[in-house]
């Protein structure tokens, strides 16, 4: 007796089947928005074209779990023990450094760390030690530049580590890119 095929019965998938070319098609149209880039400072992943710094943000959640800032105390931006500070970083890069503004600034014992705008110059983050009652630009401590697409904090962290060894660590894991300090660091400091 020969079987027939019933053509009305629809045709049941396996359910590992199903769940395996379910899970395989997220996968696949996850990963046709996601790409990783290997740059200067790292990797960087972008979706959808946007780049997203992922290892940034993870610097960002590490330090802040990690610092202790006892030691460093954050100084107005117009405070009178600054005045020093602005008179050697406008004397640094003349005739364009002389428009310099402290936006930001902290300090742990003889050591500054301050964040400045200029008019013509991209802003900076300088690190400063006090010498005798003169505050001084500490060699190879300017950070000075755009950090899109990278977070500012964890990129510019590293870079003045990496020049300055000997600057505290707890004054530069306490230093925070002010988020609100004006339109030249709003886009360059994203």
């Amino acid at each position: 007796m020969a079987r027939r095929a019933n053509l009305s019965a629809p045709h049941s998938m396996k359910p590992r089947l199903a769940i395996a070319l379910l899970l395989a098609t997220v996968i696949g149209i996850t990963l046709s928005h996601l790409q990783v880039k290997k740059l200067d400072h790292g990797f960087l992943l972008e979706v959808d074209g946007r780049p997203v710094d992922v290892q940034g943000r993870w610097a960002e959640v590490v330090n802040d779990w990690r610092r202790d800032c006892a030691s460093v105390d954050t100084w107005p931006a117009q405070d009178a023990r600054l005045a020093g500070a602005l008179r050697a970083l406008q004397a640094e890069s003349p005739p364009a450094s002389h428009s310099a503004r402290i936006v930001a600034a902290w300090g742990s014992g003889p050591w500054l760390l301050i964040q400045a705008e200029f008019d013509e110059l991209l802003p900076a983050v300088v690190l400063m030690k006090l010498q005798g009652d003169d505050w001084n630009v500490v060699p190879r401590g300017v950070w000075s530049g755009q950090t899109h697409p990278w977070r500012p904090g964890p990129l510019i962290r590293s870079y003045l580590q990496q020049q300055v060894p000997l600057a505290p660590a707890a004054l530069l894991a306490c230093f925070e890119p002010p988020a609100a300090s004006g339109p030249a660091l709003q886009t360059r400091m994203r």
